[in-house]
């Protein structure tokens, strides 16, 4: 499934990955905290998700668990433009338990698991906070490609995700070839009714509490989605304070004055009156892959996300002079250095750790 060059590259970034504060992205006690224990494939074409653990020889070529999903429409549909899950190799990152969809009215769903951005893995959708309300529509469609870019799944395969994919566990999303039958050989013998009665008695420990957050600069922006193009909510005052419900970088889904949305990680702090963020630091401007070498044919490492915060280490790299070396969430690779801005960035150390300004 890898190649030998890649596979080298990809394991030097797990074992610096393993020095994270993973379980920080999650509320919750994980079953799993190993980013390397499982390799996810996402195939958009079957509207199939595979999860992956090695064999005895190092490859990711045992199967462990499959779902049947949907992902995002490829084409429009009515008013909607068509909204695709972005295809690429990502890294998890935040999680939620029961969230509501900042930018849709009386939507929600249960275990969110970051994929990238606003794409999440997700619970077939409900109409409110409260498993009874599951909605037919999206458990009858499941298989099919017709969400808005994240991944619909049956409320037991959500949350074994939440609970064992920690942040850091690799996923590919991609187009495979057509399997026929694969996606409705997944799919439940039980009816609608039976499911929604069955899928009210999956269930959690008590969580772990929401961390308390602050603004720190004036005129924040929360939005109805982790990018600066989803509608404004409002502007939040310096030293707001937050409940923040899902962590991660460069977005934290947070309430404020009884409002959920989202706010960049870098206009917050986790310690009242210290900044956890300069206006000077580095971020990629857009999404933007992170090479093994400096040039653009060395091996993909992953995608990085954009806003992502970076540590700069070292640039004028590659036979143009045109790469630099760069640190993200403690894996090391190279990116154009025309991809890296300056301005207002988290402090982080190169291993990917939360600082503080000094």
């Amino acid at each position: 499934m890898l190649s030998k060059r890649f596979k080298t590259a990809l394991l030097a970034a797990m074992a610096v990955l393993m020095l994270l504060p993973g379980a920080a992205f999650a509320r919750d006690e994980m079953q799993n905290n190993d980013p390397n224990k499982y390799y996810i494939v996402l195939d958009t074409t079957n509207q199939v998700v595979t999860v992956y653990q090695k064999d005895d020889d190092g490859e990711y070529t045992r199967i462990v668990r499959r779902f049947v999903c949907t992902t995002g429409k490829t084409q429009p549909k009515g008013d909607e433009p068509a909204s695709p899950t972005p295809s690429g190799t990502w890294k998890i990152g935040g999680r939620e338990r029961f969230g509501k969809f900042a930018a849709f009215n009386n939507e929600y769903a249960r275990y969110w698991t970051q994929i990238v951005g606003g794409v999440y893995f997700h619970s077939i959708m409900f109409s409110s906070r409260d498993t009874s309300t599951l909605k037919k529509f999206a458990f009858n469609n499941l298989g099919t490609n017709g969400s808005h870019g994240c991944v619909r799944l049956y409320v037991e395969d959500a949350k074994w995700l939440y609970y064992n994919a920690p942040f850091g566990t690799t996923v590919k999303v991609t187009a495979g070839k057509a399997k026929s039958g694969l996606a409705s050989s997944l799919k439940t013998n039980m009816k609608f009714e039976e499911y929604r009665d069955f899928q009210t008695n999956i269930y959690d420990n008590e969580p772990l509490e929401d961390r308390k957050a602050w603004i720190t600069v004036e005129g924040a922006q929360m939005r109805t989605g982790n990018g600066t193009n989803d509608k404004l909510i409002k502007t939040l005052r310096r030293d707001t304070e937050l409940t923040v419900l899902q962590e991660g970088d460069p977005w934290v889904k947070v309430t404020a004055d009884g409002r959920e949305g989202y706010v960049r990680r870098c206009f917050i702090t986790y310690e009242k009156g210290v900044m956890q963020s300069i206006p000077n630091g580095y971020y990629v401007a857009g999404t933007q892959y992170l090479y093994a070498e400096p040039n653009a044919k060395a091996d993909k490492i992953y995608k990085v996300a954009r806003h992502s915060t970076i540590v700069l280490l070292e640039e004028g790299l590659g036979e143009d002079g045109k790469w630099a070396k760069v640190s993200y969430w403690g894996t090391e690779g190279y990116m154009l250095r025309k991809s890296i801005k300056e301005g207002w960035a988290t402090v982080y150390d190169k291993d990917g750790m939360e600082g503080t300004e000094k």
